[in-house]
This record gives C-alpha cells, sequence and structure tokens, in this order.
C-alpha cells in the first residue's frame, strides 16, 4: 500500500496497491491515521467490491461508528423524505443496508428496479441542480444535526459515472471565481484550511462560539433553497426582514434532541481545529466573551459564518474529484465539507454507493 499527496489543493491523497476487499487490521489503523492527516483519500479501482465488502471496509476504519446516518427507517430526515414520497430517489440495498443507492437513472442493480434521482425537478434538466434547494452548490457535513452525532468519516464509491461534458462553475456575482466540475463530480473543501486563514482575533472569536441546530433541521429549511456560493440559505423574507433591523432573535432550542456543537472541532489525532457549521441545520451561533454569552440573531448567524467559510472555497483550494467506476473516495467529515456540482444533463446516467455510520459521540473542541 503506497500512500500520496494530491498535487492540488492542499489536502487529500490517494492511496495504491490496495484491495478494500482484504481484511487487515495493520492496513485499517494506517489508513485511519492518514484520514486524520490527509483528510480525504481516494482508492481507484475498486470495481470488485460486493455491497458487503464496502460496508466492512468501512467499519474497519470506523469501528465505533454507531448506527446508519441515511437509514430509511430510522433516521427522521430519511423518514420525512420517504413519507413525502421518496422524490429524491435514494435507496438501501436491501441485503446490505450500510449502503444507500444514489444518482440519476433507471436500475436493476442488487434487487433495486427503482429510478435513482426520484422525480425532483432538478434532475434531467441541462442547467439543472442536484443539490437540495437548488443552486450551483451546498457546502455540508453528513450528518442528522438532530438526535445523532455527525458521521465520523464518509466514504462514496462509483459504480457508474456520467459520460457528459462538464461545467464552469461560477460561485457569485461578486467574484470572478470559477470552478471546472466534470459532469456528476463532487468537490471538497478543508475546515482545516477555513480555520488556519481567519486571522488571529477572529481565530479567538470562532473557538468561543457555539452553533445551535435547529429542531428537525432539514424539514424546517425543506423549502429553502441556497445561496449561489452554497454556504448561506437563501431565506428572502427572512434577509429583507434583517435588512430592516428586524432579525429573527437567535435563542436555545426547546427540544432535548436538538444538537448543540463547538463552531471548531478539533481532531483528536493531530490536535488541528477545523471550522466546521453545517449551514443548512444551523439555527443561530452563540458566542462568549468576558461580558458572558450572547446570541446573534438567526440572519446575522448565518452571514457571519458565510464570511468565515468563504475564504476556503477560493478554487485553487477546492479539490473537484471527477468519478470514474472503481473509484472509492472516504473522507474525515469532521474537518472537511463537500457539495455535489450539479448540472448533469438529461442523458447522463450516476450511480453510486454512499456509506456511513453516526458517530459515537459529539465532536469537541480542545483549545491549545
Amino acid at each position: 500500500m503506497l500512500i500520496q499527496s494530491l498535487n492540488e489543493p492542499p489536502f487529500g491523497a490517494t492511496i495504491t496497491d490496495f484491495d478494500c476487499a482484504i481484511p487487515n487490521n495493520d492496513a485499517a489503523d494506517e489508513i485511519r491515521l492518514a484520514l486524520h492527516h490527509h483528510q480525504l483519500l481516494v482508492i481507484r479501482n475498486q470495481q470488485h467490491l460486493t455491497p458487503q465488502q464496502e460496508v466492512a471496509f468501512y467499519r474497519s476504519i470506523d469501528i465505533n461508528g454507531l448506527t446508519i446516518w441515511r437509514d430509511q427507517t430510522n433516521n427522521p430526515w430519511e423518514v420525512f423524505k420517504v413519507a413525502q414520497g421518496n422524490k429524491a430517489g435514494t435507496y438501501q440495498i436491501p441485503e446490505e443496508p450500510g449502503v444507500l443507492v444514489l444518482g440519476k437513472g433507471e436500475i436493476d442493480h442488487y434487487g433495486l428496479k427503482v429510478t435513482l434521482g426520484g422525480d425532483r425537478g432538478a434532475y434531467g434538466k441541462d442547467q439543472g441542480s442536484q443539490v437540495l434547494g437548488g443552486g450551483a452548490l451546498q457546502w455540508h457535513i453528513d450528518g442528522t444535526f438532530y438526535e445523532y452525532a455527525p458521521c465520523h468519516y464518509t466514504q462514496m464509491r462509483c459504480i457508474e459515472a456520467p459520460t457528459g461534458s462538464g461545467h464552469w462553475l461560477s460561485y457569485d456575482k461578486e467574484t470572478e471565481d470559477k470552478l471546472w466540475c466534470e459532469a456528476g463530480s463532487t468537490a471538497f473543501a478543508s475546515g482545516r484550511l477555513a480555520y488556519d486563514m481567519l486571522p488571529p482575533d477572529s481565530q479567538q472569536l470562532c473557538l468561543q462560539t457555539r452553533v445551535h441546530y435547529a429542531s428537525r433541521p432539514f424539514e424546517t429549511t425543506y423549502e429553502l433553497g441556497n445561496s449561489s456560493n452554497g454556504l448561506r440559505i437563501s431565506d428572502h423574507e427572512a434577509e429583507r426582514r434583517y435588512s430592516l433591523g428586524e432579525d429573527i432573535p437567535g435563542a436555545t432550542i426547546d427540544d432535548p434532541l436538538a444538537q448543540i456543537y463547538p463552531l471548531i472541532w478539533t481532531c483528536p489525532v493531530t490536535k488541528q481545529h477545523a471550522l466546521m457549521p453545517h449551514p443548512r441545520c444551523m439555527h443561530t451561533i452563540e458566542q462568549s466573551t468576558e461580558a458572558g454569552n450572547y446570541f446573534l440573531g438567526v440572519i446575522e448567524s448565518r452571514l457571519q459564518v458565510e464570511a468565515w467559510m468563504r475564504p476556503a472555497i477560493a478554487p485553487e483550494l477546492v479539490y473537484v474529484h471527477a468519478w470514474q467506476p472503481g473509484d472509492l473516495v472516504i473522507w474525515d467529515n469532521r474537518s472537511i465539507w463537500h457539495s455535489a456540482t450539479g448540472k448533469l444533463s438529461r442523458e447522463d446516467r450516476r450511480i453510486m454507493h454512499l456509506t456511513a455510520y453516526n458517530g459515537d459521540e459529539s465532536p469537541s473542541c480542545v483549545s491549545q
């Protein structure tokens, strides 16, 4: 097994001469350590894996993960989507529920005769988006952000990649930043870089900040879109009131299952800090100062978090993975943000396997 850093961007690595189907405790320990240092690992030529082998490999890395994150019978958000008719068209493999199949197109796949992508209007349109809420991007962290702790790691494997053309993705009108995205690619950004790029006073403030997440957050924001840079919920009415000085007050959510996490998550191995908010799930932020704790308003919180995150999605700092069949990518979900990149054409097909388990403990921030 050979682990080599990616040439660009400043995180991530490839693993060669390794077969994920062959159990190897020593290799699993080395890969887990590499994940903490490199944040993301690309392992190619894994076309031969069975769903059971995918889960076995993932579980050799995530030994303490609790329950299946995207379980469509227990995860509150997945249950909600199923109740709405599973418009996203994602399905667990019947004989291996630890693997969720997602993508676009009709499949006959491990007992699933279904249409991936469902009837979501965004799919199958030349200018459409595969991002929840529409738009070009939605930077996020995997997890329910309600009841369960977020995943330690996320794993995706490509079964069938789109053959259509890629596109340039423009972030917003204020910048000339553009990101080249092959069809069906996934974009990754580093929460560690985001933290490291902040000035010292902002770093200190972030270390003293907690994020209060909404009750059943995905259901709460289901109808809302995203800003063009994917870092903020697009809530026009609330933003209009904010512009008039009428922000929604921030407060603790009255729900025992609602989550409160530090804004900065510290890697238990490297001790490095990462800026790790989930913009879609966030309700408000609470900051601690010498004068005491105080809440920012809901819109002010979103705008502040967007400003802190924005430098880390500069194109030269983003890794865009152009999927090929057999690619397996596993990443440290507690230091990496990711996003779909949208715009699959009407004829494109995409079949992906996703494996991730809810975390066994909440993320923590350890001051250095």
